[in-house]
């Protein structure tokens, strides 16, 4: 029996890790499971069937709390970030980035979010804590999709 679209992708899943740096000195390691929301299926699903030529090259910081949801489609006050590197493997890939110390200081960042190149979101990720980005911090970390 053939799996209708959504149960298909309704098995995708993803996870997220930050690494917080103060000065250049390790603070914290933070690793999550994140959300794939509708509007980001539907752009998957257009991208695999042809309807779509885009990719994923960036993600986004906000200051929104709400629980993530199926219909989230963007974040609260968001800033941008591109996308360092795409790494693949076998039914995975990864999508490297770093916040530097020039990027979102002063945002309350309690959100994140994944973002194709037309500000689609594919995936968003509420955390249980607000990290109050200033010069002195870099966050480097990575979103991975499990296929």
């Amino acid at each position: 029996m053939i799996m209708q679209e959504k149960e298909c992708l309704d098995v995708m899943r993803g996870a997220v890790e930050l690494k917080i740096y103060r000065n250049g000195i390790l603070q914290e390691i933070e690793r999550d499971h994140n959300l794939i929301v509708t509007a980001g299926r539907t752009k998957l699903a257009r991208l695999l069937g042809g309807g779509y030529n885009g990719c994923i090259n960036r993600i986004g910081v906000g200051t929104g709390s709400s629980p993530s949801a199926d219909g989230d489609t963007g974040l609260t006050s968001p800033v941008y970030i591109p996308v360092k590197s795409v790494e693949y493997s076998t039914a995975k890939v990864r999508f490297n980035f770093v916040i530097g110390t020039s990027n979102a200081n002063g945002v309350n960042i309690r959100e994140l979010g994944l973002f194709f190149a037309d500000n689609t979101m594919f995936s968003r990720r509420v955390r249980k804590s607000v990290i109050g980005k200033e010069a002195d911090l870099q966050i480097t970390g990575y979103w991975e999709i499990y296929l």
